[in-house]
């Protein structure tokens, strides 16, 4: 009868030495590990080694490669990159707004002491844009208030 060894699992490569001699001398009995050494029984999608994953500092084609695809592939196994693209996006927003606004009370400045028939046909314009804007954004809340009321209504109506 053939025994069942650990290192086994590892196919005998050049590559996977390292890997199949510790987990042949590796403890098999007890809950503790050799040195606080982990042993790894998984295959590297790069090197096709086993004992480490992608990206781990152990591949050799850790640092070679595609440096921008691998900050990026770091960048989103980081929970707190859909929080920080968030920021980024509003900040950006909020200056946009902000210097619009800022880019407004110039232009209305001038409109105001140069007059001219051509500024004033586009500030007409620029008002009707944003009249447009506000009765889509009021709107929208109307219709938000809408589905809100009509969704509570069915919540007490199911509970009499």
């Amino acid at each position: 009868e053939e025994e069942v060894r650990p290192e086994d699992c590892i196919p005998n490569t050049p590559g996977n030495e390292d890997a199949r001699d510790f987990l042949a001398h590796a403890p098999t009995k007890g809950l503790w590990m050799p040195l606080g050494k982990e042993v790894k029984v998984m295959q590297c999608w790069r090197c096709k080694r086993y004992g480490h994953r992608t990206g781990d500092r152990e591949c050799p084609f850790f640092i070679k490669g595609n440096q921008k695809l691998e900050q990026f592939r770091v960048a989103h196994e980081d929970p707190m990159y859909d929080l920080i693209r968030e920021n980024k996006r509003n900040e950006k927003e909020s200056r946009i707004r902000q210097l619009q606004q800022l880019l407004q009370d110039t232009t209305s400045d001038s409109d105001s002491s140069a007059s001219s028939s051509s500024s004033s046909s586009s500030d007409r314009k620029r008002r009707k844009k944003k009249k447009k804007k506000e009765k889509k954004k009021k709107e929208k809340k109307r219709k938000k208030k809408r589905k809100h009321k009509s969704s509570k209504g069915d919540d007490n109506s199911g509970s009499d």
